[in-house]
């Protein structure tokens, strides 16, 4: 009962009796904060979050009109695919989903590129003609191998390739503390994306944003918003996380993934990948992937199927960071999870 993108609290606690509040989500990669404080208001908000986009460049020290904001990352990346629609992309793979359902939607050709499982599901640029391509989406870190691309290697594709448009979704950069991120970058044919869900905490609030410092991009692709895309609730609570230092909870945040890869490392029954961001992902070698998933769930503890990621299969999992105590709870579950199946094992001897 995976959901599609994971995060489903509501469908799990539902069907064990309990409230959305007990179930342990290891399945969704946000970051769990208290909310800033925000006055509802009565009035309809700004038709255009003009003052967000405004003050997204300030703090980025971006150059004015090459940030545009809309109601999560998602909408931004259908909203490109629109805007090349009918022509051909490239996807590397595996990756998040949805650049390749938006692209289906609006007739866009795709092709994939498949990380290999024996590299640790590294990206390899040479030897590909990008000219074949409109677009091209990389997600950097990767979702769901947590794999990041260094800035220098990534810079010089797209430097080479200038009539080709890459879409690099940065999510979950915050995590690398924006060491490789290219936010800033001149490249004409650049399309940086970014979430205030992941790192900031606010999914429920549905803010993203976009920069190019190809302002005519930027200004085709205001023409796909609707007005009043963005509450006041949303604009508020994205301007104030803006002006929070989060460098601790990114530390934080890479300590407890590292000793949790640390400890995953340790079970023989399966395979754990390195990561830079907030999730793991890992390969179950022994057992049946429905069972265990199956296991989880009823004890409160969502955890994400890859299944349905291009390139990888059912027997791939993605578990988020969250914090040393959700960490126990994972791995005392997982411990117990393979006693069990070991006595199962015993028993039909």
């Amino acid at each position: 009962m995976a959901s599609k993108h994971g995060g489903d609290i509501f469908s799990l606690a539902a069907k064990l009796g309990v409230e959305p509040e007990d179930i342990l989500d290891l399945s969704s990669n946000v970051v769990e904060r208290r909310p800033l404080h925000t006055v509802f208001l009565s009035r309809l908000p700004p038709e255009e979050p003009l003052e967000l986009e405004a003050e997204i460049e300030r703090f980025f020290r971006l150059e004015t009109g090459t940030v545009l904001v809309n109601a999560g990352s998602s909408q931004l990346i259908k909203d490109v695919c629109l805007a090349y629609r009918g022509t051909k992309a490239l996807i590397f793979s595996p990756t998040y989903t949805e650049y390749e359902r938006f692209a289906n939607a609006c007739g866009i050709r795709v092709e994939h590129i498949v990380a290999d499982e024996k590299s640790g599901f590294d990206f390899v640029f040479d030897g590909i003609k990008f000219g074949d391509y409109a677009l091209v989406f990389i997600c950097n870190p990767n979702n769901p191998t947590g794999k990041i691309v260094e800035r220098d290697r990534l810079y010089r594709v797209i430097k080479n390739n200038r009539e080709t448009l890459f879409v690099l979704d940065e999510s979950y950069m915050d995590f690398d503390l924006n060491r490789n991120t290219l936010l800033g970058e001149k490249l004409t044919n650049l399309c940086v994306i970014r979430s205030f869900s992941k790192f900031y905490g606010l999914a429920g609030l549905r803010v993203g944003w976009l920069y190019s410092p190809n302002k005519g991009l930027v200004q085709r692709l205001s023409f796909f918003r609707v007005p009043w895309s963005l509450t006041e609730a949303a604009i508020s609570q994205a301007k104030g996380a803006l002006g929070v230092d989060f460098k601790r909870i990114a530390e934080y945040i890479a300590s407890v993934r590292d000793a949790l890869i640390l400890e995953l490392s340790k079970f023989r029954q399966i395979k754990t990948y390195e990561s830079r961001a907030n999730f793991i992902l890992f390969k179950l070698l022994e057992g049946e992937p429905l069972e265990f998933l199956s296991y989880f769930e009823k004890r409160g503890i969502l955890i994400r199927s890859c299944g349905d990621f291009y390139g990888l299969d059912e027997t791939f999992f993605r578990v988020s960071v969250k914090s040393s105590q959700a960490s126990k709870v994972f791995l005392s579950t997982l411990k117990a999870f393979f006693s069990y199946k070991d006595d199962k094992d015993f028993d039909r001897l």
